[in-house]
């Protein structure tokens, strides 16, 4: 009589191929979370050069910076609407950008992940982002530029 051959895998060794994936995806979860990070760190800075673009072309066209009282950015955007391109939500009077995450300087590098930043007017440099409001953004982006610089 022939014995039969079991087929399929034994508790063991799906055992020891969870622990390969476990221990491959630790190395990699962090790494992806900083990449995804970056990405909206990225995508704030590009947010901040399309209004500077935006506050230009209208600096061009009309010959004088589009201005509010108070620095209201509802009515600041309001008028920028139509060289930004797209419809712009003008319910607040103040404009925050998501961000990455954010972090201290020095050796001993303190990361927070995730929040808004606040985008100001400056008259001298024109948008600029400030990240005083809250205390949980530290001074730089993840790459270890300086929010107030760029």
């Amino acid at each position: 009589m022939k014995k039969k051959k079991n087929k399929g895998f034994s508790v063991i060794e799906i055992v020891l191929v969870l622990g390969v994936i476990g221990i491959l995806s630790s190395f990699i979860a962090p790494k992806v979370r900083d990449y995804l990070a970056l990405a909206k760190d990225s995508k704030a800075i590009n947010t901040l050069q399309s209004l500077r673009m935006a506050n230009e072309t209208y600096y061009l066209e009309n010959g004088n910076y589009p201005s509010s009282k108070d620095n209201n950015m509802s009515e600041i955007l309001k008028e920028l609407e139509k060289y930004i391109g797209i419809k712009v939500n003008t319910d607040t009077t103040e404009l925050f950008l998501d961000i990455g995450g954010s972090k201290s300087e020095g050796k001993e590098q303190q990361i927070n992940y995730g929040g808004k930043i606040k985008v100001v007017l400056d008259n001298e440099k024109g948008f600029k982002l400030n990240h005083e409001h809250d205390e949980k953004i530290l001074p730089f982006n993840m790459r270890g530029d300086k929010w107030s610089e760029l």
